[in-house]
Formats: structure tokens, C-alpha cells, sequence
């Protein structure tokens, strides 16, 4: 039987891993471009921010801002 805690991490990492395929499939098919999925990282960073008093909440901002980095690297 799959321990509570790992179910709850398993649901965190698919999440994330959902979430990516979608911004690099909705970019390649032209739907939205990079901007846009800048800020959709973006507006997920602002929204796990006022959870970062837990360590899930300061865990998940430093993982969308790896994606910000990786993906949509600052210009410039």
C-alpha cells in the first residue's frame, strides 16, 4: 500500500510535470508564445509565494523559479 506522504509528493511532481508539457505544447503548436508562458510561471510563482511560510509553499516557489530559469531565461 502507497504511504500518504508519497501519494502527496507523486501528486505534486505530476502536477508540475503536466503543467510544463502544456506551456512547451501550447508554445510549439503556436498557441501562446514565450511571454505568455512566462507568465503563467510567473502568476504561479506570485500565487505559491503566500505559502512560503511552510516548507511545501518555500519548496514549490524555488521549483517554479528553477522552471522560470531554465525555460524563459531572462533577456538580456
Amino acid at each position: 500500500m502507497t504511504d500518504t506522504n508519497a501519494k502527496a509528493v507523486g501528486m505534486g511532481v505530476a502536477g508540475g510535470a503536466i503543467t510544463a508539457a502544456l506551456l512547451d505544447l501550447l508554445i510549439a503548436k503556436g498557441v501562446i508564445d514565450a511571454d505568455d508562458g512566462r507568465r503563467v510561471l510567473e502568476d504561479a510563482l506570485i500565487r505559491a509565494a503566500m505559502h512560503t511560510g511552510t516548507w511545501e509553499g518555500h519548496e514549490a516557489c524555488i521549483l517554479i523559479g528553477d522552471m522560470l530559469e531554465t525555460k524563459f531565461p531572462a533577456a538580456g
